[in-house]
């Protein structure tokens, strides 16, 4: 890749230098035509008229001569510009690709550490319920067994609840965007 990556950038320097070189060519030869036509040119064998065409034909030649130039810099110049969003666009999809695996790898560790944590919490809380469900029967009063048995189901399902919720909450972590633009 590394390889590719000279020969088109040496590609790239050679078009350049051959349009800087046809640049300054065209500019010596204006150069000198301009310093050739400033003085007249056997000015015994030309009139007005055959000095004019001469300038007209003059001027045509060097707006060619620019116009040649110009798009000459113009295709080195998005030559350039090309090769570099290409280095740029390389760039960004790798340093994309590193982010979103680190990123992705960092989640799922979480996750599994998050999923171990809960369960721990889970059977430890479920573990104690079962064991005060138990005692339930030790009570010989029956209104009293009946308000601890509601108030223990409750107490399980809003601890089950907040378990549900508090994971969903960390899944929803995959989904937000954060937006840095200044207000």
């Amino acid at each position: 890749m590394s390889a590719v990556k000279d020969t088109n950038e040496e590609k790239l320097e050679a078009l350049t230098e051959a349009a800087a070189r046809t640049g300054e060519d065209t500019e010596r030869r204006v150069t000198e035509a301009l310093q050739t036509h400033e003085r007249p040119v056997m000015p015994a064998l030309f009139n007005r008229r055959e000095r004019q065409v001469v300038q007209s034909a003059l001027v045509i030649e060097l707006e060619q001569g620019f116009e040649h130039r110009r798009k000459a810099i113009a295709m080195a110049l998005e030559s350039r510009l090309h090769s570099i969003r290409e280095a740029c666009n390389h760039a960004l999809v790798m340093g994309k690709t590193e982010l979103r695996e680190q990123r992705m790898a960092h989640y799922a560790e979480a996750m599994q550490r998050l999923d171990q944590r809960m369960n721990k919490l889970a059977d430890d809380f479920l573990q104690e319920a079962d064991q005060r469900f138990e005692r339930l029967q030790r009570y010989n009063n029956e209104g009293i067994r009946q308000r601890e048995k509601e108030r223990l189901e409750k107490s399980v399902e809003n601890f089950l609840t907040t378990i549900d919720r508090m994971m969903a909450e960390f899944n929803s972590i995959v989904t937000e965007h954060i937006d840095h633009t200044e207000v």
